[in-house]
């Protein structure tokens, strides 16, 4: 059928506006794709910014690092442990820094690099292991103390045992009223008596305060070590992160701790029930040696010929010591030990085991002949050692006072106590333990080098070995 005219000009038209509309269609098409992906693309940064956040705000401060209990330290909580331990060494720095000198300066060139470690201090960092100790056992001992003692944290107590600590530190100076110049009086035979001046009267001690004043007064001392922080910080070129509540908590907590301690080792060993012991911690002695040298490899019975030898020279020479002579002074001119002639013979304090406090183990010919004397006494023959003959001499013995006894006994029972204590109460940790080297457990200690009872003279000594004349 043939078309006319007319309609095929309306089929034209048709088309064109179908093409028309299929382009306006496809640009719109093309618009709402580009907003989609640009919505989509601005959620996904929003929703990844979102989840960074609560990660790095919420999720890791919140894993826990160790638990006493059912108490857990988080890694928000360890930050705060570590910002305060470090903030009390440097309080410590700072309070040390006030005598001055060298020492003071010692102590201000570490606060810089404490600062560095505060700053730096975050929650993803690797735990410090001492810091969770330390926490560990803080917390242990809270629970601990709390449920079998009934004893807790005293803010009072804390803020006076600082002061008790430091509080002549900053005491101001005593200012004193200038005097007239006195008149020295003339004596003259058969005058009356001159009075001398009074001694001075020391400072009174530090005295005690009970609840919030013992807080004020902290404060006060508190302002000096945060304005010696900033100087500190301004001298090394540094703006300080700290404020003067960081000092305050960190001193608080400090002293918290070491307060209950106390009272709980008070608690442990009462004074009423403590009986102090009698028995000697130490033995002080003197000597005066004949040495005897034997050569290496010589056979028992030329060793005990070289001894028999030398014997009645440390016969005479314990002779002149019952007949009266002054036992330093022969020790200083005839004793063949030339490292305590010097000092009158006098030797290293030792136990009943023999062990002295330089580390060392004496001979226990010595000890024992030693340990029989009373103070004062000398030996009734001279004593056979290694190194030779020995005249020995007992100047005194060492008996711990009330106070040192009982602050040993009752340091002894806490420690016990709160290993015990650690024990009972279930700790976990969440932390890599570092790699440690074990150790073979052994029922034997370690042996300790031998006390050195025969010192050689030196290239320069110049006093004369005595000579073996026997008093008859």
């Amino acid at each position: 059928m043939t078309q006319s005219k007319d309609e095929a000009r309306e089929q034209a038209q048709r088309v064109a506006a179908n093409r028309h509309l299929s382009k306006g269609e496809r640009e719109a098409r093309r618009r709402r794709l580009v907003i989609y992906t640009t919505a989509i693309s601005v959620v996904t940064v929003i929703l990844s910014i979102a989840i960074g956040a609560f990660y790095d705000n919420i999720y890791v401060p919140s894993q826990p690092i160790a638990s006493v209990g059912d108490v857990t330290l988080t890694r928000e909580q360890y930050v705060r442990e570590k910002r305060l331990s470090l903030t009390a060494n440097m309080s410590q720095n700072l309070l040390l820094a006030t005598f001055g000198g060298q020492f003071a300066e010692r102590f201000q060139q570490q606060n810089p690099f404490l600062e560095q470690q505060i700053t730096s201090t975050s929650y993803t960092e690797a735990p410090d292991e001492q810091i969770v100790s330390e926490w560990v056992v803080a917390e242990t001992l809270r629970q601990a103390a709390k449920a079998q003692l009934d004893l807790s944290y005293s803010d009072d107590a804390a803020f006076q045992a600082f002061i008790s600590d430091y509080g002549m530190v900053f005491a101001p100076t005593p200012t004193v009223d200038p005097q007239p110049p006195t008149e020295v009086p003339t004596v003259t035979p058969g005058g009356p008596t001159v009075t001398a001046s009074p001694e001075p009267t020391l400072p009174p001690p530090t005295p005690t305060y009970d609840g919030p004043k013992a807080k004020t007064e902290a404060d006060k001392m508190v302002d000096t070590i945060f304005s010696n922080y900033q100087a500190s910080m301004l001298q090394a070129g540094m703006e300080g992160s700290l404020t003067k509540a960081d000092f305050i908590e960190a001193l608080r907590r400090q002293y918290a701790h070491q307060t209950l301690i106390q009272r709980v080792q008070a608690q442990l060993i009462t004074t009423e029930a403590f009986t102090p012991s009698t028995e000697p911690s130490g033995y002080d002695t003197s000597h005066i040696l004949v040495r005897v040298d034997a050569p290496e490899g010589a056979s028992d019975a030329d060793v005990d010929a070289l001894f028999a030898t030398k014997k009645p020279l440390a016969d005479a020479l314990l002779a002149k010591v019952r007949a009266g002579e002054d036992f330093a002074a022969l020790a200083e001119s005839s004793s063949e030990d030339y490292t305590s002639r010097a000092r009158g013979g006098k030797m290293d304090v030792f136990d009943k085991d023999g062990q002295s406090v330089a580390g060392s183990m004496y001979d226990m010919n010595y000890v024992s002949a030693a340990i029989a004397l009373k103070e004062g006494e000398v030996v009734t023959a001279p004593v056979r050692t290694q190194f030779g003959w020995h005249i020995i001499k007992l100047d005194g013995l060492n008996v711990p006072t009330f106070d040192e006894q009982i602050r040993k006994a009752r340091t002894d029972a806490y420690e016990k106590w709160i290993a015990d204590q650690t024990l009972q109460f279930v700790v976990s940790y969440n932390i890599p333990a570092t790699a440690t080297v074990e150790t073979v457990a052994t029922d034997v200690p370690a042996q300790l080098p031998t006390a050195p009872l025969g010192g050689y003279p030196t290239a320069t000594a110049t006093v004369a070995a005595p000579t073996a004349t026997a008093t008859p």
